[in-house]
């Protein structure tokens, strides 16, 4: 009865830690292949980005530009630009 009681104890809690655990339950989303050439008028449309990284999950280093509700996956070379046109991009009030 005891073992029985022990048992149940643990899988309680193993389940607990399983269900609260939001860092490992998202499934990573990575570039696969990356964009060299963009046009300048997607590129002026960019949001924001973000850097994807080789140290995570992900196999490649690539920048994913957010616009308009989607992604576009760029090669890194393109954040430099980037930097410059979001610098000078007028706010939105």
């Amino acid at each position: 009865m005891e073992f029985r009681s022990s048992c149940l104890l643990l899988l309680v809690c193993f389940t607990i830690i399983i269900l609260t655990d939001n860092k490992g339950a998202a499934i990573p989303t990575c570039c696969l292949s990356v964009l060299r050439r963009i046009p300048k008028r997607v590129l002026r449309s960019v949001r924001t980005y973000e850097v994807q990284d080789t140290s995570g999950h992900c196999e490649i280093k690539a920048l994913i530009l957010h616009f308009k509700g989607k992604k576009i996956c760029a090669h890194p070379k393109l954040e430099r630009f980037l930097k410059k046109m979001l610098k000078h991009k007028p706010k939105k009030p």
